[in-house]
Formats: C-alpha cells, sequence, structure tokens
C-alpha cells in the first residue's frame, strides 16, 4: 500500500520515489554519508544518528496512534502490511549480524546508498558486499538446516501491547507513550554520555547541549502524548450495531479489489481448507464460528468489511455486526465470484450491445488477472459498406 489517499497508485509510486530523493538528500546533509560521524555512535563520541532516527521513529509512531484514535487510519492495519512478522531467533542474529557489519563498515545498508551517491567508494563496496550476502543467502536458505532457522520462532504479526495482554483499543497508545518516555530518558542520557567520552577523546571538544532545538523537540512530544492520552478518553462510537448488511455485486467487488484494496477488508467465512485453496485477493480466511476472535468491535471502522460465505449469507453473524464501519455481505457469495471472476464468460454474438462487450471485456479481464490466463478477445465488430458503393452483382468472371 503506498499512499491511498492519492487518487492513482501509479502516482502515488511517483510521490514515494520523490520523497525518497529528499529523505536521501537530507540524510547526506546531515552527515549520514560520512563513515567517521556513523561509527562515532558505537564509541559513544557523537549520537546524532541514534537520536535522528530514534526521533523519526518516535515521530512516525505517535503520528500514526493518534491517526488511528481519531479514526484517520487503522494502525493494526497499517503495521501488519509495514512491519515484519516477528522471527526471534533469525532477527537476534540478523541483528547481531548487522551490527557488527555496521562497525566495520561504518554504513548502514540505508546510508551506504547515500555515501555511494555522495561518490564514495567504501559506501559503494558496502552495497557489493549486502548484495553479495544476499545471493549467497538465497543460495542456502532452502537447504535444511539453514530453512529451519530460516522459520524459526515465527510469532507471526506480534506486538508488545499483545505481550503485555493489553487491551486493543487501548494499548498501542499505552506502548507509544512508554516508548515516547523512553526515548526522551534516551536522549539526554546521550548527551550525558557524548559529554563524557568527546572530552576524553579529545580535551578541548565541548559536548553540544540540547539547547533550544532539543527543547523544542521534547515540548513538541510531549504535545503529542498530552493528544494521545486525551484520545484514550474518546468514547467508542455509539451508533447502533448493524443487523441487516447491504449485499456488494461482485463487478463492484471486483473494481474496488483492483482500484482501491486498502479501502476493504475481506473476510473469507469458508471452511479453512477451501479458503486456503482459492479465495478473492486480499481476503482474511476466518471461519464463521472463529469470526469473533478478530475482536471486530474495537476494530478501527475506516475500512468497508465484506463478508463471503459459500453462498449469500442470510444473516449477519453476531461478531461482525459488532463492527462499527460499514459492512457487506458479497452477493452470491464465492460461488458468485467463482462462476463472475474465475470462469470465461460466454462468448458474445456478432453485432452484441456495446454495454455488453464492455462488461465481457471486463470479465474476461478480471479471470486473466485472478487466473494467470490470457483473456479471450471481443467478438468482432461487424463492418458496414460504406454508402453509395457498387455492390458485385454477379461471381466468377461474368462481372
Amino acid at each position: 500500500m503506498t499512499f491511498p489517499v492519492l487518487p492513482a497508485h501509479e502516482l502515488g509510486l511517483v510521490v514515494a520515489v520523490l520523497i525518497g530523493f529528499g529523505f536521501g538528500f537530507v540524510l547526506e546533509r546531515a552527515g549520514f554519508g560520512r563513515a567517521p560521524k556513523l561509527a562515532a555512535q558505537f564509541y559513544g563520541t557523537d549520537m546524532t544518528v541514534f537520536k535522528v532516527m530514534f526521533s523519526a521513529i518516535v515521530t512516525a509512531m505517535l503520528g500514526l496512534v493518534l491517526a488511528s484514535t481519531v479514526g484517520l487510519a487503522d494502525f493494526k492495519v497499517v503495521a501488519d502490511h509495514a512491519a515484519s512478522a516477528t522471527f526471534l531467533l533469525p532477527m537476534v542474529a540478523g541483528g547481531f549480524l548487522l551490527g557488527a557489519g555496521f562497525i566495520m563498515s561504518g554504513y548502514c545498508p540505508g546510508t551506504s546508498f547515500v555515501a555511494m551517491a555522495s561518490g564514495k567508494l567504501d559506501g559503494l563496496y558496502t552495497i557489493l558486499g549486502v548484495i553479495v550476502g544476499q545471493v549467497a543467502w538465497s543460495e542456502v536458505e532452502w537447504r535444511p538446516g539453514f530453512a529451519w532457522f530460516h522459520n524459526a520462532g515465527n510469532f507471526g504479526n506480534y506486538y508488545l501491547w499483545e505481550l503485555f495482554h493489553l487491551p486493543a483499543k487501548a494499548g498501542p497508545v499505552v506502548v507509544a507513550l512508554a516508548v515516547t518516555a523512553m526515548a526522551v530518558g534516551c536522549f539526554l542520557g546521550a548527551e550525558k554520555l557524548e559529554k563524557v567520552l568527546s572530552g576524553r577523546a579529545d580535551p578541548v571538544a565541548m559536548a553540544t547541549p540540547a539547547g533550544k532545538p532539543g527543547r523544542l523537540v521534547f515540548a513538541g512530544f510531549a504535545a503529542v502524548v498530552l493528544v494521545g492520552v486525551a484520545g484514550l478518553a474518546l468514547p467508542s462510537s455509539t451508533q447502533a450495531r448493524i443487523r441487516e448488511a447491504p449485499a456488494i455485486g461482485q463487478l463492484d467487488l471486483a473494481r474496488r479489489v483492483f482500484d482501491e484494496p486498502w479501502r476493504l477488508r475481506i473476510v473469507d467465512l469458508r471452511a479453512l481448507e477451501a479458503c486456503a485453496t482459492r479465495r478473492i485477493p486480499g481476503a482474511e480466511c476466518v471461519p464463521a464460528d472463529k469470526l469473533g476472535s478478530l475482536g471486530l468491535a474495537y476494530a478501527n471502522p475506516s475500512r468497508d468489511l465484506v463478508l463471503v460465505g459459500e453462498g449469500d449469507l442470510l444473516e449477519l453473524p453476531p461478531a461482525a455486526a459488532a463492527y462499527t464501519g460499514r459492512v457487506f455481505t458479497l452477493q452470491g457469495g464465492w460461488k458468485g465470484w467463482e462462476t463472475f471472476a474465475l470462469v470465461q464468460p460466454a462468448p458474445l454474438a456478432a453485432g452484441a450491445l456495446p454495454a455488453d462487450v464492455e462488461l465481457y471485456r471486463l470479465r474476461s479481464g478480471i479471470r486473466s488477472a485472478m487466473t494467470g490466463m490470457k483473456a479471450a478477445p471481443p467478438p468482432p465488430t461487424p463492418v458496414a459498406a460504406p454508402a453509395g458503393a457498387p455492390r458485385k452483382a454477379g461471381g466468377g468472371c461474368s462481372g
């Protein structure tokens, strides 16, 4: 998902590239393209990298939690898409190796590109090392011993508020406040560490105090924290629970799956085996008796919930009725979707109406995208003879 607020996915990608260039430019101007400055954080003499990255993380975290609190975003959905699953053992080992590579090369993978763009050969060598490492790992990860390690400690998408058994609504806010408090403490500790170790390394070196910019940063964090605390006091939606849900047609759902998947949450209520075999793109496989495990009553209502049964759903499950956003049922259920999107439509007769030809093309294109099979061509359009053209009266050579 890239910039879902923009009218087209392609435009979102263009904006992402432009922001990437801007981000790299800022990193280079901040000195993050120089190995000595980056490596200095491991010696405690210059904690700029630590403070800048921690500031970015905390700012993004508070902004996302705040937007989710007021209903402008769905924190869980963004987190599930943006963050990888938790693989405990590989991540611990990988973090150690990344840190070792960082101190040896002076760059992390991101800053090595900044250094290379600045014309530094050590940045280029670091990128080549990353590429060689990735290629080497891709050659061995499928082997039995490495495959076990690669998937060891798989917790899926697992978050701190789940680890501490915090409520789904307040958990992200509580964790965000705790991380912010930790960040402020780490900032103060980093300032002290810089002052002590810089003085030891160079008697004339003086650590720069936080000063006015530092106080403004802390004040900004404090303001967002106060807004987050106020968000905890916001009442849950008091709108009436949905008892009936309108049906969404196959074509409407197909358009939305392709054009705006970030505004949908599709839940397939069929048996796990059937859903795992074939399902609508992006659909979650959750049998009807397990629907309560999703906690829909506490989910952010910014996305439309679409329920898919084997056929038409005669009644809305109670767990789905607790969802405060819009709820739809798929007309015809999975059987209707299969007939519409996975089966080649019957060929049209010559002279078919333009609306029928357009629908035929849409269904053929949807089937091609869903199954990977080439779409059948539409029926040929009859070509009328031009007005006034002479008609051939006979055959052969008789004229």
